[in-house]
């Protein structure tokens, strides 16, 4: 028998381990990396997604809502009242500016008689009539305008009031929607319900917040309107140079 025959099973099987042995290593690493691989598909929401919905509006106290909400409401109501007066108050002060145009032209008429008539007496009468009756007319000009931009800031406020009730009266059933929906289940339907609901309310307040801004560019144009009335009316009574 050839000795090297008995040496042959144990050589085979030698090699066998050899090639067995590093695919038992490489198992682990294997392991390892699928769980490496299945881990990157993990959640990083907080809550998930039932929980980051509820966390896009943290509720604020009842009370203070509709302590809100009142207030917005009575902006409202005074606004609507007001502005029909202030519309009177600019109507009245365009119809006394346009009686005063009227006297300038009477004045200016009477004027030219005292002029071919040669009365210095009249003239400067005249003169003096016609200084103060164009700062009369300036000032109401400036009191109609500053009057006609106040009416539209209040029905800018009247509009922005409005918005803000029904972002706030949406704010109200989403806290209480809100509050439904911590429990440990909720139902798909309610969650339906409330997802709308956020979204009529997120609207809202955008909405309101765009009234709210344009009524504040009213506001500062009223201002610029009421300091013209008021340098005009300073010079009411501020002597000038004598001149026609």
């Amino acid at each position: 028998m050839d000795p090297r025959a008995l040496f042959r099973p144990a050589g085979t099987m030698l090699a066998l381990s050899l090639l067995v042995m590093p695919a038992r290593a490489q198992a682990p690493a294997d392991t390892a990396r699928r769980a490496t691989l299945a881990g990157s598909t993990a959640t990083l929401l907080r809550g998930g997604s039932m929980g980051e919905l509820l966390a896009v509006y943290v509720p604020r106290l009842e009370t203070e809502v509709q302590r809100l909400l009142e207030d917005a409401r009575e902006v409202e109501r005074s606004a609507t009242g007001e502005v029909e007066t202030t519309r009177r108050l600019a109507l009245d002060a365009d119809g006394r500016a346009r009686i005063m145009r009227e006297e300038i032209q009477t004045t200016r008429v009477r004027w030219d008689v005292a002029r071919a008539a040669k009365d210095p007496a009249a003239l400067a009468a005249l003169d003096a009539s016609y200084r103060r009756q164009v700062k009369e007319r300036v000032y109401l000009e400036q009191l109609r305008d500053a009057l006609r931009a106040d009416a539209e800031r209040l029905e800018a406020d009247r509009a922005a009031a409005a918005a803000g009730v029904k972002a706030l009266e949406l704010e109200l059933l989403v806290a209480r929607k809100n509050l439904d929906l911590s429990g440990p289940v909720a139902p798909p339907a309610a969650v339906a319900q409330y997802r709308a609901l956020l979204r009529q309310m997120l609207d809202a307040q955008q909405a309101a917040a765009i009234r709210a801004r344009d009524a504040a560019d009213r506001r500062r144009l009223v201002a610029e309107r009421k300091l013209r009335q008021l340098e005009s009316l300073n010079r009411l009574s501020t002597p000038e140079s004598r001149r026609r």
